[in-house]
């Protein structure tokens, strides 16, 4: 049982924490705004799993990739979206404005890498939101 349970919260954190540095990098590109990004990034990586297009892409992941696979993809991705995070709270002044760029194309390439994984794995990903940031992300041009 407990194992089942880290299992299935182990798709709910990959694909809340995409979604998040998603936000996260939406803010970024937008308003030029670090903190905002990076609180922009805290609330939706606390509450993306409540909405229901998030809890139906949670059950196709957990549908189609192999439990131990997710659990992997997570701890790939979460190191990518732990140190765009950290970079968008640092202290003002931390980052010039061109780093944050460099870093945001780093985590759009992490994203898309894993997303990438579980493409090669199913042959394709599951309709819904990982079709959607696959598309959004511009994927194709980070895995050639």
């Amino acid at each position: 049982m407990a194992t089942e349970m880290i299992m299935g919260m182990a798709a709910s954190t990959l694909i809340s924490g995409i979604s998040a540095t998603l936000q996260a990098i939406q803010t970024w590109v937008a308003y030029r705004d670090s903190k905002q990004a990076a609180e922009a990034f805290e609330i939706e990586l606390e509450t993306a799993h409540e909405r229901p297009e998030i809890q139906a892409e949670i059950k196709a992941l957990n549908d189609a990739v192999p439990p131990t696979i997710i659990i992997t993809l997570v701890e790939r991705a979460d190191g990518c979206w732990t140190k765009y995070h950290d970079m968008l709270k640092a202290p003002e002044g931390s980052w010039l404005p061109a780093d944050l760029d460099s870093a945001t194309e780093a985590a759009k390439a992490c994203v898309c890498r894993e997303l990438n994984r579980i493409r090669k794995l199913k042959g394709q990903l599951p309709p819904g939101k990982l079709s959607q940031w696959w598309d959004e992300l511009d994927c194709d041009n980070y895995c050639k």
